[in-house]
């Protein structure tokens, strides 16, 4: 009686298990966390943070400061590295602007050591455009003036995330972001206008002295950029002053030059940029002409073998028909039998 209830007891356990196995996997299921109109950028010294929290408790901030879009995971509602959550296997999978992915991002794939399937925490990329800081609970993306101008007419930020064994996807409308360009400038400027120097107030004169008569102002000249270097500011100076006249055409130049200068080392760096893009495209294209030949390689020698077991069974099967016998494994070749040996429907 005890050895049947052992085997009752083991089928149950089969049984059991085998549900378990195929029972769905609520891992597959990906999270969803949207931060809607109704959440506010909150601003510091030319920073702004949007913060949502997720049904699982954790907190997204996303941060922006002019250069850079930091999103960071954390366990509270402050966007702070102590307040920040520690993963071993965080991935970003993507980065989207109203549905399309950033062109910032996919350098950021094309250029990450390895692979470019995901940003995966521990690889490096080129020159750290993008950080996967898992063990920080962050991912960093320094921006391009195209991935600014983006957000800036964009309505959607999504980011397609995988800190654990879910997927997560964390979404925060931008169609404000018009407040955080606004703040900045008037940040900046408030901080300008605070740095100049007041002036000071001009001394009363006495009521019974009578005030010299102001010597009429000497004629102004000007000394401004070539055409193309607007940014160089204009220097006025006395037209009789000819050191003045040297001295404002010396800045002028020295300006000019500097400008020159740094376009040309951008026009050199965006040159490299666009040959390495060609040279990696080149390579893509080669690997994918290669794998294609290999491919076909293989279909011509399967399509050989094929053919030539299909011969040797034929000639096996032959014999058989001779003896006028039909065995079923020459149904698959019936089409080549003599005409007295049909289909049997017993083989299929």
């Amino acid at each position: 009686m005890s050895l049947l209830r052992f085997f009752i007891y083991l089928a149950m356990l089969i049984t059991s298990s085998q549900v378990i196995a195929i029972s769905p996997n609520p891992f597959d299921k990906a999270i969803m966390v949207t931060a809607g109109h109704d959440v506010r950028w909150q601003f510091g010294e030319q920073t702004a943070t949007k913060s949502v929290k997720g049904a699982d408790g954790t907190w997204y901030h996303l941060f922006y400061d002019g250069l850079r879009l930091r999103l960071r995971l954390t366990g509270s509602s402050q966007d702070s590295q102590y307040a920040a959550r520690q993963f071993e296997e965080f991935a970003v999978y993507d980065v989207k602007i109203d549905g399309k992915r950033t062109d910032i991002f996919q350098w950021c794939l094309n250029n990450q050591e390895k692979h470019n399937r995901f940003l995966q925490q521990g690889l490096s990329v080129k020159k750290g455009v993008c950080q996967n800081l898992g063990e920080q609970g962050s991912y960093v993306m320094r921006l391009t003036k195209e991935t600014i101008d983006a957000l800036g007419e964009g309505n959607i930020i999504e980011y397609e995330l995988k800190p654990f064994r879910t997927k997560v996807l964390v979404k925060f409308s931008i169609d404000d972001f018009d407040r955080v360009t606004n703040e900045f400038k008037k940040q900046y400027e408030a901080k300008h206008a605070a740095s100049q120097p007041k002036a000071e107030p001009a001394p009363v004169a006495p009521a019974a002295i009578v005030a010299a008569p102001k010597p009429k102002p000497k004629p102004k000249c000007k000394i401004g950029p070539p055409e193309g270097f607007s940014e160089v500011i204009t220097i006025s100076y006395d037209c009789d002053d000819v050191a003045a006249k040297n001295s404002a055409r010396a800045s002028v130049d020295s300006e000019v030059n500097k400008i020159r200068e740094k376009r040309t080392k951008a026009e050199a760096e965006a040159e490299r940029k666009r040959k390495e893009a060609e040279a990696a495209r080149l390579a893509k294209e080669e690997a994918l002409r290669k794998e294609q030949e290999a491919l076909a390689a293989s279909a011509a020698i399967q399509a050989e073998l094929s053919t030539d077991i299909a011969t040797k069974m034929i000639a096996v099967c032959e014999k058989s028909w001779a003896e006028g016998e039909h065995r079923c494994y020459c149904e698959k070749y019936i089409k080549y039998a003599p005409a007295n040996i049909k289909a049997s429907s017993s083989c299929k």
